[in-house]
């Protein structure tokens, strides 16, 4: 496996796991909190829309978003400023996906 997946310098590393740690309380909480009140709860189990929760997941989705380009790709085309994809890029992909999905 190429090192720009997961950086052996230790200082880079960190920086990936930084990425890593916000994404599950930021992206992920937003990006799966639409998707599960839009889609999957009321698809697959009948639950009915709860407005004001999308409104609520759509805000923190929007905050995240931001938080992606003005923060974590301010200073290169890949998250932390990397060069090449790392194993953060691929989850907030996955989750960004799922949204293009969603739309389509």
């Amino acid at each position: 496996v190429a090192s720009h997946w997961y950086p052996s310098d230790l200082i880079d590393r960190a920086k990936v796991h930084s990425v890593l740690d916000w994404h599950h309380s930021n992206l992920r909480s937003g990006s799966v909190g639409l998707l599960m009140r839009t889609t999957f709860g009321p698809v697959l189990s009948g639950i009915p829309l709860d407005h004001e929760a999308i409104q609520e997941a759509e805000k923190k989705l929007a905050k995240a978003l931001s938080m992606i380009e003005d923060y974590w790709l301010k200073d290169g085309n890949f998250l932390v400023g990397r060069s090449q994809p790392s194993i953060a890029d691929l989850c907030l992909v996955s989750d960004l996906l799922e949204l293009v999905l969603l739309n389509d």
